[in-house]
This record gives structure tokens, C-alpha cells and sequence, in this order.
């Protein structure tokens, strides 16, 4: 059915544009917390520092980057709760236009379990964050680095080698990865309840690339269908669907793959 096929890749492209817009949400919220850094910094930029300048610089900075944590956490948590939805509408949607209609709503109790797990390795972002910051002040006060050196190891963007380009390469692969496994998990759950008025409803791999390379046996599994409630074979590793919390972590991180609704009538 042209109908089913146009449904789900109009939601597959809506997806995509919320994990865009989640990923450039977190990104703001990480220049924010550089530019304050920066902003502290730049008082002993042109000379040298002390441990009392040390002390308060470390206060503040500490403030920051617990402002930046409860942000994060708050903006995550809201582009999760966006991603459930839409994995959800997947399904919903795909029936309908089939003229299917279940009407169950799908427990959220998964949900609130990745968003806790998320909020955990947000956590650890901007603790290791701090540490980090910390430690190039500490070197800086017992004349190991310069003010300058200082700044420029933590980073006066987001993009040259520094302390910030780390984090924010992993704040976005935590938002990308995240995301996409709360689609793919609701889409599972709502595919479970559309078996009981389905008969016969599979799923599909979809290789959707990766943002540096892309994995062989992703690729090799594109157009793979198999009964909704059995893995897939991703190379010899049995997955669920796209970054399934039990594979290994390397078949997930920054995975940008689907799965999605089959049926041998839709064609």
C-alpha cells in the first residue's frame, strides 16, 4: 500500500528533524556554559592568578556547570517524551492509513527508565566536565600553564581540540543515541499491542547512515524482515531493533538506523 510506505517514512522524517532539533538545543545549552567559562577565565587571562582567584574561579564555575546539568536534564527529558510519541505514531499511523485501528496506549514505564538512564550519563557529562576544568585551573595556579594555555585547553569554542569539543562531541552522541532508542523502543512496544489485530505483522531493518562511518553489518541488514517479536540478525549479534539496550555498546552509539512496520500485503 503507497499509503502505509508514505505514512512511515513522513515519520521517520519527523524524527529525524526532532533529534536535530534536540541535538542543537543541548549544543546551545553547552556554548552557554563555554562562554561563561570563558567569561571567568578571562579576568586572569592577561596575568597571572592565586590560589584566592582560583578559589572563586572555581566556585563560580562550579555553579555553572551545575545551571548547565539541571538544563540539560530538563531539555533531554522533553526531547525523549517527543521521541516516545513519535515512535509511537509509527505504528498508530501506518494501521490507520492500512484501515487498522487499535486503540491501546502503551504503558510508559520503559520510557521513564531511559529517561533516568539518560539523566545518569548527563550526569557524568558534566561531572567529568568540571573535573576537567578544575584540573586545568589547578595546573594554571601551580604555574604549570599560563592563563592563555588555561583557556585555550578548555576550549573557546566548540569546535577546536579542548575540553569543551570533547564533551560536546559526547553530549551529542548521548542526544542522538538516546533519542533514537526511545523511538525504537516505543515503536516495539506499540508493535507488540498492534500483533493481537494484525496477523502476520513483521518488522524491517532500515540503514539510515551513521554520522562518521557506517557499520558493515547495518548496512548488510538493510530490507531484513523478520516476525515482530524475534531479533534481528545483525551480523551474528541478535538485536531487537536499532540501538537495543541489551547489544554491545558498539553496535549502538551514534546509530542513526530504523525499524519499522511489515506486512507482505503493503507491498
Amino acid at each position: 500500500m503507497p499509503k502505509v510506505n508514505s505514512t512511515i517514512k513522513k515519520i521517520l522524517k519527523e524524527k529525524d528533524a526532532g533529534i536535530l532539533t534536540g541535538t542543537e538545543a543541548m549544543n546551545g545549552i553547552l556554548v552557554d556554559l563555554q562562554k561563561q567559562v570563558q567569561g571567568e577565565l578571562g579576568g586572569a587571562a592577561l596575568g597571572s592568578w592565586d590560589a584566592y582567584q582560583l578559589k572563586r574561579m572555581l566556585d563560580a564555575i562550579e555553579r555553572q556547570t551545575a545551571d548547565f546539568q539541571t538544563k540539560a536534564k530538563k531539555e533531554i527529558g522533553t526531547s525523549l517524551d517527543a521521541s516516545w510519541e513519535t515512535g509511537r505514531a509509527l505504528i498508530e499511523e501506518s494501521l490507520k492509513v492500512a484501515g487498522i485501528y487499535t486503540g491501546f496506549n502503551i504503558s510508559t514505564s520503559s520510557l521513564n527508565a531511559l529517561k533516568d538512564f539518560t539523566f545518569h550519563k548527563i550526569d557524568g557529562l558534566a561531572d567529568d566536565a568540571w573535573y576537567k576544568i578544575k584540573g586545568e585551573l589547578t595546573l594554571g595556579v601551580l604555574g604549570g600553564k599560563t592563563p592563555a594555555e588555561v583557556a585555550n585547553a578548555i576550549g573557546k569554542n566548540l569546535t577546536d581540540k579542548s575540553i569543551f569539543s570533547s564533551i560536546s562531541a559526547r553530549a551529542e552522541a548521548i542526544t542522538k543515541t538516546e533519542m533514537g532508542r526511545v523511538f525504537s523502543t516505543a515503536t516495539q512496544s506499540r508493535m507488540a499491542e498492534a500483533a493481537q489485530y494484525v496477523e502476520g505483522l513483521e518488522k524491517q531493518w532500515i540503514h539510515a547512515g551513521h554520522p562518521k562511518a557506517a557499520r558493515p553489518t547495518h548496512v548488510a541488514a538493510a530490507g531484513q524482515h523478520v516476525p515482530w517479536n524475534e531479533p534481528f540478525l545483525i551480523g551474528s549479534i541478535p538485536m531487537m531493533f536499532p540501538r537495543d539496550p541489551k547489544a554491545p555498546i558498539g553496535e549502538v552509539i551514534n546509530c542513526g538506523c530504523d525499524h519499522v512496520p511489515w506486512h507482505e500485503s503493503w507491498q
